[in-house]
């Protein structure tokens, strides 16, 4: 037991760095760094979020105010204090209105010297940055001192790829308008039953493909003590052993990539809602409506569920359930593993106590991983990736019981 721990602690550290490397890497191509300067005016700052962007993306920025006093800015609903340009032939091109805007939608703000706020246009966005091109926001700040104009960095705007073309129209738009849907018929507008509903009907459309991985993967652990003993007689002769393992699993019509499956195909889905909810169904993406559903207004619906608020990061409550349910789905396959091993034992002592170290390190290692990941976004995220897990763990007892229970053979008479 003693020389067991280190190895654990090591292999727990393993695991977490490539986690690390995998999360870094997602959140890289997701998000882009904000720019280091972005205007002349050293005391009242505007960051870009993204300096870059494809049509339908929101644009947002970072006021910093590094005066020595307190700075307002109004409400452009109210008073003509923003104006957005695009840059076309080495001329400023007027984008911005502001006839049918409601100061609750655009509110000011006031930031006290050394404080800095999050500014984004989501109802205006799409209606200003329309085309592909260059643009520069101005904003007029007012101050103790004095009235001053600020302007952001030029940002340029983006046809979308084909790849991204078809992305929102196989993946984001059925999807946004099937949460739209569910968020316009449900009670209050909530959006957490409505990510619930959808990720339900997600499960329900990948029923049969999960319910064959699972079988697959069920009846191939049936076969494990042949694989082992295959490996035995043939390892001095890989070719050998791959010929014999692939007549095995024929013969028994088991295919090994099957459980891959269900995972690849749920990906694009847990992406593709992903960029949904991060923006908690803002008005700017109102250009993923069909046109049926277009008259619905995005700015109804509710985004607080049993006290979480799933446009935004939780810390502590979902990744624990996440993390959790992982756990048990988890202790589930193992259990049913061991079992499996326990009938028929081919395993030499030494390869069966690595066995268990092994899954005993990802019982524990996973579930952890999942959790953290499940902190780095939207609460929403964590509703749809708790409730797919609990439906999977009950897919699973069920497809488990149907293939242990024992079989009744009628005899004809």
């Amino acid at each position: 037991m003693t020389q067991q721990k280190p190895s654990f602690l090591k292999s727990f550290l393993m695991w977490f760095i490539i986690f690390y490397f995998i999360l870094s890497a997602v959140q890289y191509f997701t998000y882009k760094p904000e720019a280091k300067e972005v205007t002349a005016d050293q005391e009242i700052q505007i960051k870009l979020v993204d300096k870059s962007m494809a049509l339908g993306h929101l644009a947002q920025f970072k006021i910093q105010n590094n005066a020595a006093s307190a700075i307002t800015f109004a409400s452009p609903c109210e008073e003509a204090s923003l104006q957005a340009f695009r840059l076309l032939n080495n001329q400023e091109v007027p984008v911005s209105s502001f006839e049918n805007c409601e100061s609750d939608s655009l509110p000011g703000f006031m930031l006290e010297p050394g404080a800095s706020t999050l500014f984004q246009l989501p109802q205006q966005n799409n209606q200003f940055f329309s085309e592909a091109g260059r643009y520069q926001i101005e904003l007029i700040i007012n101050s103790d001192e004095e009235t001053r104009t600020v302007r952001s960095q030029v940002f340029e705007y983006d046809n979308p790829g084909i790849f991204r073309q078809l992305f929102r129209g196989l993946i984001s738009k059925p999807l946004f308008n099937i949460l739209v849907f569910f968020v316009d018929k449900l009670p209050a507008h909530s959006f957490g039953w409505a990510v619930v509903l959808l990720t339900l009907l997600v499960r329900l459309l990948l029923f049969a493909p999960n319910q064959r991985a699972i079988r697959s993967q069920h009846e191939l652990q049936k076969f494990q003590p042949e694989i082992e003993e295959l490996r035995k007689k043939y390892a001095n002769n890989q070719q050998v052993l791959a010929m014999k393992t692939m007549e095995l699993y024929k013969t028994h019509k088991i295919n090994p990539m099957s459980s891959c499956l269900p995972m690849l195909l749920q990906m694009p889905f847990l992406i593709g809602l992903y960029f949904i909810v991060r923006d908690g169904l803002s008005p700017h993406l109102n250009f993923l409506l069909y046109s049926f559903q277009s008259g619905i207004d995005l700015t109804l619906v509710q985004t607080e569920f049993f006290g979480l608020n799933l446009s935004e990061k939780n810390l502590l409550v979902l990744p624990l359930l996440v993390g959790f349910a992982q756990w048990i789905a988890m202790k589930l396959t193992f259990s049913i593993q061991k079992k499996r091993k326990s009938d028929k034992p081919t395993k030499t002592p030494e390869k069966a106590s690595q066995m268990q170290h092994m899954n005993k390190m990802m019982l524990w290692v996973m579930p952890v991983m999942i959790a953290v990941f499940t902190a780095t976004f939207p609460a929403a995220v964590g509703i749809y990736w708790f409730t797919s897990t609990v439906f999977g763990i009950v897919q699973q007892k069920v497809v488990y019981w149907q293939m242990d229970r024992p079989q009744v053979r009628r005899v004809d008479s």
